[in-house]
């Protein structure tokens, strides 16, 4: 069994993990709004167009480790996963996001108005559930310092 003053230190490093990959999905949110407002107007923005590409996919699975990393923390720490039900859940529910939001994208053809509106409402989503993650986070966090 791994120690557990090991597992204490790197759930911190999981907060940290996951606190960077939401500020990254904002950051592509805005490459996402700056390639529409573009496209609308249009013209095509080809450095916001490529960075967004290739950025995604990277977040998403940084996304995904950093969901698993703390599933594992938990039933490490604690022998289950669900000590922290909302957290769990709320976790499971951005990955399924990005999955489904990942999986769009792929489809997405030149002219398909639906596929990037359906991107875009998903991707907002998932900027919600974030927030609400780290807050859900930081209330964990500040059991441990009571």
């Amino acid at each position: 069994m791994i120690d557990k003053e090991i597992i204490s230190s790197l759930r911190p490093v999981h907060a940290a993990l996951n606190l960077v990959v939401m500020f990254l999905f904002w950051y592509q949110a805005f490459l996402g709004f700056r390639i529409r407002k573009a496209r609308k107007a249009g013209g095509l923005n080809p450095t916001s167009l490529k960075r967004h590409r290739k950025t995604g996919p990277v977040l998403a699975l940084l996304a995904v480790a950093g969901y698993l990393g703390g599933a594992v923390l938990g039933y490490l720490d604690n022998g289950r996963l669900l000590k922290y039900p909302l957290h769990f859940l709320n976790g499971t529910a951005i990955v399924m996001l990005i999955i489904a939001t990942v999986v769009i994208s792929r489809s997405i053809a030149v002219k398909d108005t639906r596929l990037r509106t359906l991107h875009m409402t998903l991707g907002l989503l998932l900027l919600c559930l974030y927030a609400l993650q780290v807050f859900l986070g930081i209330g964990i966090i500040s059991q441990d310092f009571r």
